[in-house]
């Protein structure tokens, strides 16, 4: 099998992995979210949004929390925006990221980036892909092993 060309392999470890489940639908309550984050000085490096069966938003962010004191903060006012809010924090997090270029003109790239990972019975937390580059939270115990699947699948600089 021919081995798909990619720019390269971007990791950044130890990162906390945060869900926000049940924000309303409305405009404006993932940035009321993220404004917290950014408020107690944590910066976001990854974003996933969605809606689920009930009609809820639920919002997916990993960040570096070197100051815990200002990330409890941070979490304790998202989850004072509303009553239905609740948070998961997953710590000892990952997130690896395949780049391009020309992504969108690549029939499965994301499927093979997805399946790389799931035949080694790495989970994927969470997702973000856009034209240039696919994204997976892990967790970070999995980084070698995700690392060699992805050498494994595509060829590499």
């Amino acid at each position: 099998m021919k081995k798909e060309s990619i720019g390269g392999i971007i990791v950044d470890e130890k990162l906390t992995f945060v869900r926000i489940f049940n924000l309303p639908d409305e405009p404006d309550w993932g940035g009321s979210a993220l404004e917290e984050f950014c408020f107690y000085g944590q910066t976001v490096n990854f974003i996933s949004e969605n809606m689920d069966s009930s009609g809820k938003a639920n919002l997916s962010v990993t960040l570096h929390d070197e100051d815990t004191e200002l990330f409890g903060k941070a979490v304790k006012a998202i989850t004072e925006l509303h009553e239905d809010i609740s948070v998961e924090v997953i710590e000892d997090v990952c997130l690896i990221t395949v780049y391009g270029p020309h992504f969108k003109e690549r029939c499965g790239l994301a499927a093979t980036f997805f399946r790389a990972l799931g035949l080694r019975g790495i989970n994927i937390l969470s997702i973000s892909t856009s034209i240039s580059s696919i994204s997976a939270v892990i967790e970070e115990k999995y980084l070698k092993d995700a690392t060699k699947a992805l050498r494994a699948v595509f060829d590499v600089p």
